[in-house]
């Protein structure tokens, strides 16, 4: 979650840009230090970042501004509805993570479901994308 109190910026964010800040108690808990020169990161939310979030981002990553990669959707577009779509595998692990099973004994992974067509309404789409 990006949250910025200053412009009132708030998104959901996905992509390894969150292994880089590792502002997340997991990277911690995992003991997983990432380092690299990029960020990449896609921001789920109903307004793109302003440039003061973006600063923020980067240096919460370590990385140039000219090395943070920023894509951003709205949860009621197709883009949005995609990359939402996408983390099923992600939120399996989490998942997992939460149920105490041991991660090391995951090898591989896939996963699939259905991808939510966009609809108008902020809430109502959040409810589709994530019951898909």
């Amino acid at each position: 979650t990006i949250q910025d109190q200053e412009t009132g910026f708030f998104a959901l964010g996905s992509g390894p840009a969150r292994a880089l800040s590792r502002v997340e108690e997991l990277y911690k808990e995992l003991h997983y230090v990432d380092h690299y020169p990029q960020a990449f990161l896609v921001l789920e939310g109903d307004k793109a970042p302003p440039p003061a979030v973006m600063i923020k981002l980067a240096e919460a990553c370590g990385v140039n501004s000219s090395g943070l990669n920023v894509l951003f959707a709205t949860t009621w577009s197709l883009a949005g509805t995609v990359q939402i779509a996408s983390r099923v595998l992600e939120v399996a692990i989490h998942k997992a993570h939460a149920l105490h099973f041991a991660l090391e004994n995951i090898l591989d992974g896939t996963g699939t479901c259905p991808l939510a067509p966009p609809f108008p309404d902020f809430v109502k789409a959040m409810g589709r994308t994530n019951d898909a």
